[in-house]
């Protein structure tokens, strides 16, 4: 994901921005918007202010097509709700448009990478009405408003109007983050403030109107994660159908709703980073984990079994750019707690190791870097990190396990799929006994 991902997620409202966001529920798109878009003000006999009311109907536009407009027909409580108190709306499309790589964000401080995306006023004649400000530091935040300082500080009112309802957003490897909707600029001389309506204003619209869940839709549908894991476009052209059969059968022993297991305090600590949960990288690593497991379990596997073998084959995910060795000697400490005897770890990574002794390698051979070690989490974990085994890479039992035997595979049949499988499970066994 890059900056043209931000600009995608974003569409023209009206007179404000708001931001798409497919949730659990496939058939269906969000707009994520500020409620005081959607509402205009009721006048008396002497043109005085004396309301808002919900308007009827609102324009939206893509960011690849500003000049079309599309109706939107507001019916409250059916395809529109809104917060009782907060600046925030969610408005309901009844199709996928594919928008699924956004997560929401409950941080509130360290805003380091994100920016405010929309539409201001002042952009609206131009062909590209779409602009970005750069977040620069946070003024305050409490559970109902984030103050933010855009890194140009002399925007005034009349130059952030428009982006209400636009997303603070960044990207976070294959996915973006959401943390909040911009709610009303402050009137004046602002000096580059804006205010935000954090994430959790939306995720209590969802709850109290029982909407589907601000998560990716491939959480609830494996299917949408599958055809990345069964690519296998390094093995032989003749076995990778035979093999993709194979595999995609025996993806009915992986009985996981990963839409649980996100929620869940187990998953948060199998990744390194804070945000590598929220990376569809994860789930495709966790979901093929699950499927090596499945191939080692007689009765397949659903959550209990994979919270019980993560004590001796621990699945970790780390998003870092560091060199394969340091990561290791990372991991290594990361991985250490609540572990079993020669526990080996499965570790999944952006890159991939060019070569067998890089993709599994003996804990012992890992040189752990622990600087100057003050504390005493640090310190067990040292002592604690002496139970793992080794650390393999989640592909070496593809490329080292699997293609490194695939023309005793290939002299099956493709009708022969349970017999490729039942030799893909004795190679796993003793890949992992070796």
């Amino acid at each position: 994901m890059d900056e043209n991902d931000l600009k995608r997620y974003t569409v023209i409202l009206g007179g404000g921005s708001g931001i798409l966001f497919q949730p659990l529920d496939e058939t269906i798109t969000y707009i994520l918007t500020a409620k005081h878009v959607l509402y205009k003000d009721v006048k008396d006999g002497r043109g005085q202010k004396i309301g808002e009311e919900l308007i009827e109907k609102i324009n939206f536009s893509y960011s690849n097509d500003q000049s079309t407009s599309i109706e939107f027909e507001i019916k409250k409580d059916e395809n529109y709700f809104e917060h009782d108190i907060a600046d925030a709306a969610i408005l309901v499309l009844k199709e996928n448009l594919g928008f699924n790589q956004i997560f929401v964000d409950e941080r509130a401080t360290g805003f380091d990478g994100f920016s405010l995306t929309g539409y201001p006023a002042i952009k609206r004649v131009a062909n590209d009405k779409y602009d970005r400000q750069v977040i620069n530091t946070l003024i305050s935040s409490n559970t109902d408003l984030i103050s933010l300082r855009l890194f140009i500080d002399h925007l005034d009112h009349s130059q952030i109007t428009g982006f209400s309802g636009g997303g603070i957003i960044k990207t976070n490897g294959d996915s973006l983050l959401l943390v909040g909707i911009q709610s009303k600029t402050p009137i004046g001389d602002c000096h580059g403030e804006i205010q935000v309506v954090p994430i959790k204003r939306f995720e209590e619209i969802v709850d109290v109107y029982d909407l589907s869940k601000l998560v990716p839709s491939y959480l609830s549908n494996i299917e949408l994660l599958i055809n990345s894991i069964i690519g296998y476009n390094e093995t032989l052209p003749a076995l990778k159908p035979k093999l993709q059969i194979a595999i995609r059968k025996q993806f009915e022993q992986v009985r996981c709703a990963l839409n649980s297991i996100y929620s869940s305090d187990y998953v948060k600590k199998l990744s390194t980073s804070v945000t590598g949960i929220k990376s569809k990288r994860f789930w495709t690593s966790f979901l093929e984990y699950a499927l090596i497991i499945s191939l080692l379990e007689v009765d397949g596997v659903d959550e209990d079994v994979l919270s019980k073998m993560n004590l001796t084959k621990k699945f970790i995910f780390s998003d870092s750019s560091k060199d394969i060795y340091d990561l290791y000697s990372e991991v290594l400490l990361f991985a250490s707690e609540n572990i079993s005897d020669n526990c080996q770890v499965l570790l999944a990574t952006n890159q991939i190791p060019n070569s067998p002794n890089r993709r599994r390698m003996l804990a012992s051979e890992v040189n752990l870097d622990v600087g100057n070690v003050i504390d005493i989490e640090t310190i067990d974990r040292v002592q604690t990190s002496s139970k793992i085994k080794e650390i393999i890479h989640l592909k070496a039992i593809e490329f080292d396990c699997i293609n490194s035997n695939e023309n005793t595979l290939n002299q099956f049949s493709i009708q022969q799929f349970e017999d490729i499988l039942t030799e893909i499970k004795r190679l796993v066994y003793e890949f992992f006994n070796n």
